[in-house]
Parts: structure tokens; C-alpha cells; sequence
């Protein structure tokens, strides 16, 4: 995970785009000098719900950027990438390059396998290299299966650091914030 590359001995801003919990934000507290979360899909239960929210997302993370411009140096994508249009992707993506360091990680995950869950998972971080899945739903969807390809080019003003599969379909990606 991006956490475990970070430079411990320093602080910085975090931008979590998951949901808010108190094991999460104590985990970063170790480390960050703010957090800032946007729950982006607002425990939608539909898509339709993820989708509205979605712009409302996009507009705070916008908003973020009088105050924050080029000072975070992490962001947690989580699986965001998987249930957003990739016009939308491409738009979010360049707001957070916006507020971000140079050298600041980026964290998301992407699904290889056939399908994915309905609603994005919620996730808990245990250790630096270790989370905690949360479904919302048992119920599937067929998964965008973007090739390592795609997320790079969605991943705009970053460069992939690290990438891998993982045993249960995931393919998580690590990527940094290029240096202009």
C-alpha cells in the first residue's frame, strides 16, 4: 500500500476518499498532520445514489483547492476508479494532481477479475500493508477490467510506482506525483 513508501519520519496531509473510520483515521494520525475524508459514494445504494453524489464529490474536492493546492502527500483512491465514467475518472484525477505534492502517493484499486461487488467496498485500515475489505452488498456487477494501460492514463500527472495483483482479483496500484 502507499503508506508503507511514505517517509516515516516526516508529515503530511492525507485525502481519504473512503469512508470515515475511527481505525483509519488513528492509523494516519501516526503519520499525517491532516486528514482530510471525502466519503465519495456517500453510502449510496445504487449507483444511481454512488453517480449523484459523485458530482457533489467532485465540487468539495474542487472547493479543496483555495486552501489546499499542492499540499497533500497521500491520497486513497481506494476502488473509486471501478465505479466512476472515465470522463468523470479523468476529471477527478486531475482535481486531486491539483492538490497534491510533488512525490505525493496516490493508492487505488482495480478490479482484474470477471465481476466486482454491486457498491464499493468500505475499507479499514489494519496495518500499513494490510486492510480490511467491507462489502456493502453481496450482489455483483460485471468489473471495467481496465488494463494496467488504462489506469495509467487515467492516473494523469502520475507516475505507476508499484503495482500487483492479489490473490482475491484486485490488481492494486501505487502511483506518484510527477515533479513539474
Amino acid at each position: 500500500m502507499a503508506i508503507g513508501s511514505l517517509d516515516t519520519g516526516s508529515r503530511c496531509k492525507v485525502l481519504d476518499l473512503g469512508s470515515a473510520f475511527p481505525e483509519n483515521v488513528e492509523f494516519l494520525a501516526d503519520f499525517a498532520s491532516y486528514v482530510q475524508i471525502i466519503d465519495w459514494c456517500g453510502g449510496g445504494s445504487s449507483n444511481h445514489e454512488i453517480e449523484a453524489s459523485g458530482f457533489e464529490r467532485l465540487n468539495t474536492v474542487q472547493t479543496l483547492l483555495a486552501e489546499h493546492r499542492k499540499s497533500f502527500g497521500l491520497v486513497l483512491l481506494w476502488d473509486l476508479l471501478n465505479y466512476l465514467p472515465n470522463d468523470r475518472a479523468r476529471r477527478t484525477i486531475r482535481s486531486i494532481a491539483e492538490l497534491c505534492l510533488p512525490g505525493a502517493r496516490i493508492h487505488a484499486i482495480v478490479y482484474a477479475a470477471e465481476t466486482m461487488p454491486e457498491l464499493p467496498n468500505r475499507y479499514r485500515v489494519v496495518a500499513a500493508d494490510k486492510l480490511a475489505y467491507e462489502p456493502q452488498t453481496w450482489e455483483l456487477r460485471g468489473a471495467p477490467r481496465l488494463p494496467p494501460a488504462a489506469v495509467e492514463k487515467l492516473l494523469e500527472g502520475f507516475e505507476v510506482e508499484h503495482s500487483f495483483v492479489l490473490q482475491h482479483g484486485v490488481h492494486e496500484f501505487v502511483a506518484i506525483r510527477q515533479r513539474w
